[in-house]
């Protein structure tokens, strides 16, 4: 029978088999330490209100209820503090309406500092100024504050400072893309059998442990590979400018990104300012008419220096999610709308195109918040088994470097054993020794 020669593998599976191993070392600890991190950072909305629990709603945000307006906002701080002006006013859920203003501090020199003052939200009864909150739930709440800053910190710059740990994270996760693509070119076998078809798609689990880990490498990494890499590469949107670029164009059919253009107040139109209250009260009207209980909505006045400076809005529909969130810029004079393309969130979400829309669900997508508790649990294990990775890759890697080694080893000694057991017979050939007869009871059986 003729032996059939065994099959080598061609240079483009050997050289996609090279970049997957060295690769994936290089990257494998930083990946696993951002993935770690996100494991710990993904439900810290849920832990947190697990471990202070939320009070019985005081305030409504929404347009059914007759919210105090911004220019009766500023009568209010005008006529405690004539000689300050109103730097920004805030809305927010369940909580006073606030406006800041800064106040002189006495010392050596004169500083200012912003103050923060409350007001009832329908009434606009003054509650004095915000102080810090020293109870006990506001204790709990800085501390689990600190510890989710420390873990997101983690994951983005790997406690680095920013321009040395983002550059660093978003590379080794741009590596980390490439060893997924260059895993499952080696997860595809040569040829279609059972057997390869057993190995490529369950998880042999009654096998040794070795064999185990190599199929929850090979096997889970194959079922999860589509949702890790989306999610790597919903990272690198935020850190790498040429793939923020690249990924914008192939979202939105060869579109390139467009250059960011500020907006401007028309400062020839200061005459207008006796009508700017009301016309810009109806605007902030109209965007809580749009949102049925918005989380907060923040207005921020320019600087008296800055002329042509705008008046910033930001209203956050809901803390988990981002994109449904949007930015306004009015005029300072007349309180008209500017449109502008500063960012992508100046544009309803109705208003974008698909590629758009994707750019902007990019956030969600990231730490799986846009369908709410569910997705958040499958971007937990999603994140989980992709720091895994890293690890069940470099125990295969090492067995198959070293654990070989220790085999052949173990096998030499065995086969010296053996050969102590052989002695030579008087014509030189080797002659095992005969175990001694041991004595052995007469059988009972009739």
């Amino acid at each position: 029978m003729a032996i059939r020669k065994k099959r080598n593998n061609s240079t483009v599976r050997l050289v996609n088999n090279w970049l997957h191993l060295w690769l994936g070392l290089i990257s494998g600890i930083i990946v696993f330490v951002i993935c770690l991190m996100a494991c710990l950072w993904v439900f810290n909305h849920e832990i947190t209100d697990l471990v202070i629990p939320k009070k019985e709603r005081q305030y409504i945000l929404a347009a059914s209820k007759s919210l105090i307006s911004p220019s009766q906002i500023s009568r209010i701080a005008d006529s405690l503090y004539p000689n300050s002006k109103v730097r920004s006013i805030t809305y927010t859920r369940d909580y006073p309406v606030s406006f800041t203003m800064l106040a002189k501090e006495t010392g050596h020199t004169e500083k200012t500092k912003p103050e923060v003052h409350l007001l009832h939200p329908y009434t606009g009864t003054y509650l004095g100024v915000k102080t810090e909150d020293n109870s006990e739930e506001a204790r709990r709440r800085e501390k689990l504050n600190s510890f989710f800053a420390w873990t997101l910190n983690g994951h983005r710059f790997l406690w680095l400072p920013r321009d040395i740990g983002r550059p660093i994270v978003n590379y080794a996760t741009l590596i980390f893309s490439i060893t997924l693509i260059t895993g499952l070119v080696w997860w595809y076998p040569k040829k279609w059998t059972k057997s390869t078809r057993e190995k490529s798609f369950k998880i042999k689990w009654k096998a040794g442990w070795k064999r185990v880990n190599l199929d929850l490498h090979n096997v889970v990494g194959f079922y999860s590979f589509l949702l890790i890499l989306l999610l790597a590469v919903t990272g690198m949107y935020y850190g790498i400018d040429w793939f923020n670029r690249a990924l914008y164009w192939s979202t939105n059919w060869g579109t390139p990104l467009a250059e960011r253009t500020s907006v401007h107040s028309d400062s020839t139109r200061i005459d207008q300012l006796a009508y700017f209250p009301k016309a810009f009260d109806q605007e902030i009207q109209g965007i809580l008419a749009q949102y049925k209980d918005p989380h907060y909505l923040t207005i921020t006045y320019p600087d008296a220096e800055k002329k042509d400076a705008t008046i910033s809005v930001y209203i956050r529909n809901d803390m988990d999610r981002q994109y449904n969130n949007r930015y306004y810029s009015f005029d300072q004079y007349t309180g008209n709308f500017l449109p502008n393309n500063i960012t992508l969130f100046n544009k309803d979400f109705y208003e974008l195109s698909a590629g758009e829309k994707f750019r902007r669900l990019n956030y969600d997508i990231h730490v799986g918040s846009i369908g709410g508790f569910p997705t958040k649990l499958l971007a937990f294990f999603l994140t989980f088994i992709a720091g895994s990775l890293p690890v069940t890759g470099f125990i295969i890697w090492y067995n198959r470097k070293w654990g070989k080694k220790k085999g052949r080893n173990n096998s030499m000694k065995e086969s010296d054993a053996i050969c102590d057991n052989m002695v030579p017979n008087t014509q030189g050939d080797p002659q095992i020794r005969k175990p001694k007869i041991r004595f052995r009871p007469k059988s009972t059986n009739t």
